[in-house]
């Protein structure tokens, strides 16, 4: 993330004055000034000639302490400022001023290895939020060196707080200390060092101790603040995030993955407060000098990274189950009753999982009043956004307690993957959150079989990433990264998605079995050290060959490594050879525009699933066979080649897509069209289907005519996900529509479609807790499409609803709307309602306590068609006032979700920014964000321009997230001149037979 900038350090010169100066050789030095004449004895002279002298001298030194580090000629773009007094960053002008943020490259030398920390702090929870702290770094040396350096940021540190130690014996260290030359900051690569005049021995080890201060920033990010209202008191909360280079700011460290080391921490806090870390505490005592202190002394820790420290300090009250214990507001700790019934459960099945013990003691999980992610993975003290750990039954929707299961799943298992065996850098950041993101699917199977959630992988995570990574500004999984800014781009829908569709699509091709040994293997023989991919692929090669499932001439990584060391996916086309019983298969890489001469160089080994019309075998997901790297590929197989129609990549667990010849196309839609028999094709391939045709037709790999012939089905089909993967897509045309004459073509075919699962879903909510899941996440998804797309009854039925919480006594305490039907009568009844509508929505917001409820409201407050409400909220979401920053983000996106609100977010923004970019903190992902939010219904060359001069008045960086949202707007533009009037020529046709 973009690091907030700091005031400018001032330099001290001596300026060569022009002029004459008459000395006369009287005993009288004389000079005049506009008229005056002054005269000075020769003693007076001498005197003052002297202090002059001193004087000199003086100001010489601290010339010499504060620009003495200017000599040490650094590379160019380096931002050396001195630590004699302070260290203090120099001012920058914003991005804009030539100069970049950061060195290309901000490594840390390999000189030094840090062993232990031992680290104090004292924050003061008022007043000015300072903080003071010191640390004893031991480290080893691995190369004879005479600096130090580590990294530091917005922290304090005078050069009286700095002193380095020979370690002599175990414990005892040398009484002198070694002589520090001079200490500075390189502020673009966010260095601290330490010169020194005594050599640095390799073998030998020290300790560096220092002592420094800081500001508890309220930016979300470091060690920061936040607060929650109890009866008009603000109660305050210091809590930390420090992945990914953010520990720095906290306490001086060597902050990169694979620097591990032992931990301990003592921290001094209000009386009246507690002290949650990653391991438990050891004791506490009253705080010697500080009244109403207490310091609490937490256990060293087990070798871990830096950036997965954590403290949080609170009056949090904690309920308990086993070594597993749940933090949350007093008022809202009943809600986190559900994560820690699903925490042990998870935490058990995952040790029996991987076939490792989890390491430590206990595990603190903690909701946060303002988190910026969803969670953090800190070992031993996980944190949370609210909506991620709390659920209240009866209020809280499904989908938010599928979220809650979800989120605790994918924490635990980084206790594992990330954390006991760390990426050796963030390149491989994938292995972490692919990893996570695949076991939090695996976790929640295992506790609710019954939401099915496997099947929801394949429309929740792999085509959402498709859609993605069809772009030729995508990125390879495995990505080089040099310096924070490019690190933060990499925590997305690439390293989360796309990261654990491969890793499903390697569980499926390995097996179960043969992948668990390997991973387990893997964790037990790297556990508290760090690792490349190529570690990973070692270990479960060697499980896969003594399992005979590859041969001696193949390996885990020669397959894989087509998969993460090249941007994108391949798209196989399937087609009969004539009177023969050859298959031919022929792979090209997936792109919504032309393909380049590199995409055309691009090739994958690709596993290879398939069952016809006779076999209906989709259980089966272990590969027949496998297309190597080469363009074409040809099977015989006279099943395949005399089968009324045949579907490849079965449950879609490859990470490919599949066009066939439109021989096939119309067989498998056919098939779809009988009401009777077409739920033998499985519901995940039945969404495969939807998706591959509807995407294959937006690259202009097929017509549109094939594609929506293939909908058609639609008006039988009542699963869940194959619905869910048709209103993605569905969605993605409804927004190149919405601004067109012929939008209500597409709302009449959609509304036909959606005629069946309407009436069976009903316009009604349960209040039990054993209603099918599934059931009541298909019913939202399906009623708000159909709100959205003017049904009728959809829309008198919310406002029916909305008024009657309007309408009730008391609507902070009673709301009659069930918890399910909430997200969609919100909206409704803000889009056709008034002012009042959406001012009784906001004044509930900010009455309710309830974490999810609130999420509900500030989505719904972004469905008005009012201009001037939506600017209104826009405001107000930086204002600092009602709406928390964590939540910035999804105001704007909700403004942006309606045809209406998304112009008036681009001209908020393209106003606005600079204003946002300060209230922040000065993180340019958040700018990204906002403009992706605003920019999704861009189609026309007009709206293109608008905001490529907009990214050009900015002066921003034009990196990866720029590029990706300016190529989505010029796809866009592109599919309107491709497709437009063939969609809607077919949709008149449609209606035609629809009306005859």
């Amino acid at each position: 993330m973009v690091v907030k900038e700091m005031p400018l350090h001032e330099n001290l010169s001596m300026e060569n004055r022009s002029g004459s100066a008459s000395v006369p050789t009287t005993t009288t030095t004389s000079f005049s000034r506009v008229g005056r004449r002054y005269s000075l004895s020769l003693t007076t002279a001498v005197i003052l000639a002297s202090f002059f002298l001193c004087t000199l001298l003086a100001v010489g030194l601290i010339v010499y302490n504060f620009a003495t580090c200017e000599q040490q000629s650094p590379g160019e773009g380096d931002d050396i400022v001195c630590t004699s007094v302070h260290l203090r960053h120099k001012q920058r002008h914003g991005h804009n001023d030539g100069q970049p943020k950061y060195d290309r490259d901000v490594r840390l030398p390999r000189s030094i290895q840090p062993l232990k920390y031992n680290i104090t702090l004292v924050p003061q929870l008022s007043g000015n939020f300072s903080f003071a702290g010191t640390v004893q770094i031991r480290i080893r040396v691995l190369e004879d060196c005479y600096n130090i350096t580590m990294h530091a940021e917005e922290l304090n540190i005078s050069r009286s707080d700095a002193a380095v130690y020979r370690v002599l014996t175990k414990q005892e260290l040398d009484k002198d200390s070694l002589r520090i030359h001079k200490q500075y900051l390189v502020g673009a690569k966010q260095f601290f060092v330490i010169e020194l005049y005594d050599k640095l021995l390799r073998g030998a080890e020290y300790v560096v101790h220092l002592r420094f201060d800081g500001i508890i920033q309220d930016y979300l990010q470091g060690f920061y603040r936040s607060s929650y209202e109890v009866a008009n008191e603000t109660r305050w909360v210091a809590s930390t995030q420090f992945q990914a280079t953010d520990a720095r700011r906290a306490f001086p460290c060597f902050d990169e993955p694979a620097l591990k080391a032992n931990f301990t921490l003592h921290i001094a806090r209000p009386r009246n407060m507690t002290t949650v870390s990653n391991m438990p505490i050891v004791y506490s005592n009253n705080h010697e000098t500080i009244t109403n202190y207490v310091w609490d002394h937490f256990a060293e820790s087990l070798p871990m990274s830096t950036y997965l420290v954590a403290y949080a300090i609170s009056d949090f009250t904690h309920i308990s189950s086993g070594n597993i214990s749940v933090w949350a507001r007093a008022d809202a700790i009943k809600s986190a009753e559900y994560a820690l019934s699903v925490a042990p459960k998870i935490l058990n099945f995952l040790q029996e999982f991987f076939n490792v013990t989890f390491p430590l003691p206990k595990i603190d999980m903690i909701a946060l009043p303002e988190f910026q992610a969803g969670a953090m993975e800190n070992w031993g003290l996980i944190t949370y956004r609210e909506t991620t750990m709390l659920y209240d039954p009866g209020v809280a929707t499904a989908n938010n307690k599928q979220r809650v299961a979800s989120v605790v799943g994918h924490e635990l298992a980084h206790q594992w993957f990330g954390n006991l065996v760390t990426p050796s850098w963030w390149s491989d950041i994938w292995l972490n959150e692919g990893f996570a993101s695949y076991m939090e699917y695996i976790t929640a199977d295992a506790v609710a079989p019954e939401w099915k959630q496997l099947d929801q992988f394949v429309v929740n995570e792999l085509q959402t990433v498709f859609q993605l990574d069809a772009l030729s500004t995508s990125h390879k999984i495995s990505h080089q990264v040099f310096n924070p800014q490019e690190i933060s781009e990499i925590f997305d829908r690439i390293s989360y998605a796309k990261g654990s569709a491969i890793i499903r699509m390697m569980a499926h091709f390995l097996t179960n079995p043969v992948f668990r040994r390997g991973l387990s293997k893997y964790l037990q023989e790297m556990a508290y050290n760090s690792a490349t991919q190529d570690d990973l692929w070692r270990f479960l090669t060697n499980e896969a060959k003594s399992s005979g499932l590859l041969d001696h001439s193949t390996s885990v990584k020669e397959i894989m490594d087509t998969w993460t060391l090249q941007t994108g996916y391949p798209v196989v086309k399937i087609s009969r050879h004539p009177n023969t019983n050859a298959i031919r298969l022929e792979q090209v890489r997936f792109v919504y525009t032309n393909t380049t001469k590199e995409d055309e160089g691009l090739l994958w080994w690709i596993p290879i699933t398939f069952t016809t019309a006779s076999e209906l075998n989709f259980a089966n997901t272990r590969p027949t066979t496998w297309m190597p790297r080469t363009k074409l590929y040809e099977l015989e197989n006279r099943n395949l080649s005399t089968a009324k129609w045949f579907i490849f990549n079965i449950q879609q667990t490859g990470y490919y897509r599949v066009n066939y010849d439109l021989d096939n196309w119309r067989a498998v839609t056919e098939h779809l069209m009988d009401a009777k028999h077409f739920e033998e094709i499985a519901p995940a391939n039945r969404a495969q289907l939807i998706d591959d045709v509807l995407n294959l037709a937006r690259g202009s790999y097929l017509s549109y005519g094939t594609a929506m012939n293939l909908t058609r089905y639609l008006g039988h089909e009542t699963g869940h996900v194959p619905w869910k993967a048709a209103i993605t897509n569905f969605n993605f045309i409804d927004s190149m529509f919405v601004n067109s004459g012929d939008y209500d073509l597409l709302k009449n075919y959609l509304l036909k479609q959606l005629r069946k699962v309407y009436d069976e879903v009903g316009f009604k909510d349960s209040q039990r807790e054993s209603e099918d899941i599934l059931l009541l996440l298909k019913r939202s998804e399906i009623l708000n499409m159909a709100c959205h797309l003017g049904h009728q009854e959809c829309i008198s039925e919310s406002n029916r609803h909305f008024q009657n919480w309007v309408q009730s006594a008391n609507p902070d305490a009673n709301n009659p709307i069930g918890p399910n039907l909430r997200g969609v009568v919100y909206c409704s009844a803000i889009q056709y309602g008034t002012e009042y509508e959406w001012d009784f929505a906001f004044e509930r917001y900010l009455k309710t306590s309830i974490p999810a409820e609130k999420e509900l409201l500030l989505s719904a407050l972004g469905c008005s068609k009012e201009p001037w409400l939506l600017y209104r909220y826009l405001r107000r979401g930086i204002a600092g006032q009602h709406i928390r920053k964590q939540d910035v983000l999804r105001v704007f996106a909700a403004v942006s979700n309606t045809v209406v609100g998304q112009q008036i977010a681009f001209d908020f923004l393209r106003n606005n920014w600079q204003e946002i970019n300060t209230y922040m903190g000065s993180q340019i992902s958040n700018i990204h964000t906002l403009l992706k939010f605003a920019t999704k219904r861009m189609n026309s060359k007009f709206q293109l321009a608008e905001l490529e001069d907009f990214v050009k008045d900015a002066r921003w960086d034009y990196d990866r997230p720029i590029q990706q949202i300016v190529e989505q707007v010029e796809t866009s533009v592109d599919w309107m001149n491709r497709n437009y009037k063939s969609i809607v020529e077919w949709l008149k046709i449609e209606a035609k037979i629809e009306g005859a």
